[in-house]
Formats: structure tokens, sequence, C-alpha cells
């Protein structure tokens, strides 16, 4: 079984766990999720199985959409709620114009320093080690993009907290971007509750928890929760080929098509998906400069059978 299962990640259990009930369903299968999201966190979780964890890479890089709660007047040595809090002090009165003038400066390209509490590596180990050793080590300044900023909720009824959507580019650290936010208000803040609620294509409504997947194996129905491995390349570029061009390609050859209009708009260094005439996804490929002449090199051969 080859494809991608959109899970919905529990709150308390790792994203290692939930790869691991998933890999009981399917024996012999390998298995690997395509970014962590941390205990605390819930949502979408996308877990590669089979020949789709070649395309691990291309799901990491899509964009994702996450739903914060960002508690006001406090932090959180560790960004979040798992860490020890402290009270930073009154929160000044705000409106909802005034937070969406700082969630606006957030908008765009940004830099962050990863949290203490981060698998960020120093020195062959990630920062937890150190921090956990009581060790202050060096963290270099990382850029994300953060495409759309949105307060859905501001509240000071009893704990003074909002609520925002926020539609990033992969290595955004939403526990920074929270603390960030708590500064340029003026007061602290840290992340109470993250849900991701989509990785590219792949949504909260269509996710599945471990428990309800498994629910689908026992009446026999585990191949209806895999996705198509191609979904995890929808943003890129599609061309079709003939057999013999295939078969080039999957021998490691540079193919050079007669067709040259085939490559024209194609970037070069662009992943490209590849698919035969019968609409089986076969390959992804990247155009390169050979002599003066153009052609496509494979960077994966996948062979998905529909």
């Amino acid at each position: 079984m080859d494809g991608i299962i959109v899970v919905n990640k529990p709150i308390d259990m790792t994203s290692s766990r939930a790869v691991q009930l998933i890999c009981r369903l399917f024996p012999g299968q390998k298995a690997g999720h395509t970014g962590t999201l941390d205990p605390l966190a819930t949502g979408v979780l996308p877990v590669c199985l089979g020949r789709a964890t070649r395309l691990a890479e291309y799901v990491v890089q899509l964009p994702k959409t996450y739903r914060a709660e960002i508690t006001l007047g406090k932090t959180s040595d560790t960004g979040d709620a798992e860490g020890r809090i402290s009270e930073t002090g009154a929160v000044p009165s705000l409106e909802h114009g005034r937070i969406e003038e700082v969630l606006l400066k957030f908008k765009g390209e940004i830099e962050q320093l990863p949290p203490f509490y981060s698998a960020v590596k120093h020195e062959g180990k990630p920062l937890y080690h150190w921090t956990r050793k009581g060790r202050e080590v060096p963290r270099r300044l990382r850029t994300a993009t953060i495409f759309e900023i949105n307060l859905l909720q501001l509240n000071f009824e009893q704990e003074p907290h909002l609520v925002i959507e926020v539609r990033c580019s992969s290595g955004t650290y939403i526990r920074t971007l929270a603390a960030d936010i708590g500064e340029e208000i003026g007061c602290g803040a840290y992340l109470s509750a993250l849900v991701r609620t989509a990785v590219g294509p792949y949504r909260l409504d269509n996710a599945l928890t471990p428990e309800q997947a498994a629910e689908m194996a026992e009446l026999g129905r585990a191949g209806e929760i895999v996705l198509p491995m191609d979904t995890a390349v929808q943003h890129l570029r599609r061309i079709s080929l003939k057999d013999e061009q295939l078969e080039a390609l999957r021998n490691g050859l540079i193919l050079k098509p007669d067709d040259r209009s085939l490559l024209r708009d194609i970037e070069e260094s662009a992943p490209v998906r590849v698919y035969d005439r019968q609409g089986n996804f076969k390959a992804l490929v990247s155009k390169i400069d050979q002599g003066g002449e153009p052609g496509l090199k494979t960077l994966k051969y996948i062979m998905q059978e529909r």
C-alpha cells in the first residue's frame, strides 16, 4: 500500500506514536510523518506510507495553516503550555483594531529565533538537549513567511487570550510567533493551544484520528483512508510521456523530447511530476541544460499504478 494518510493527531500524543499506530494497520509497510506536531498540539499530520515516503520532503515544504490560542500577560520558558509559566504584568486594554494592527506587522517574511526547546541542532544535538542540561547555546535567526494572519477571537472574560489563524511557510515556529506578538503588545504571551488545520491540500475535515483509522481497518476498509501519492505534489507542473520515454527516465538517462514545446515553460531545476498516457503517476523530474540542449533528468522514479 502506497500513499498518504491524513491523521488528526490527538493531544498528548507524540507524532512518532501516531505513526506507529498507523504502521500497525499496514504490516510490513514503512511509514513516516512529514513535520512534527508537539504533544500538546493537535490536527493534521500527513503520514507517508510505502513508496510515498520518498515524497515526504515535498510534503514537509507545503504551507501550513494553524489555529492558535495565545494567552496574554504570561510567558512560558518553552513558549507553550508545557513550560514553566510566569506572570508578566497587567494586560493593556485592547480592541480588535489594535490587535489587527499588531498582527499585520508579522505578515510577510519574518525572522525568528528557534525556541530553546526545539529540535534545531547545535553540535549535532537538538537545542532541547542543551537546555535540559542547563546550558544556553547560541541560536541562529531563521527566515519564515507568514502568508495570512487573522484575528478570530479576543477574550477578556477570564484569562485574557486571543485566537488567531495563521497560514505560513514550513519552518515557522508558532510558539515564537506567540511570544513575539506578546512582546509587541507589551504584556508578554505564550502559546496555550494549537491546532494544525491544513498542510497543503490536506485538511482537518478529512483527517482521521488513529482510533478512527483502526476502526476502518477492522472493517476491511483500510485502503479507503490512503490517498494517492501524487496528492503530495499537486502543486508541481504535470506532463505526460510515452512508455519509451519513461523507460529512459527509469534507467537514469537524460531525456531530450522531440517535442521541445514540452520543455518550453518549465523552469530549470524545478521539479515536475510525470505521468504515463494512462494517467499513472510515474516520476519526478527536473529540467537541465546538457551541452546547450534542454533535457529531463529523473529526481525520483515512483511507479504508482491506479
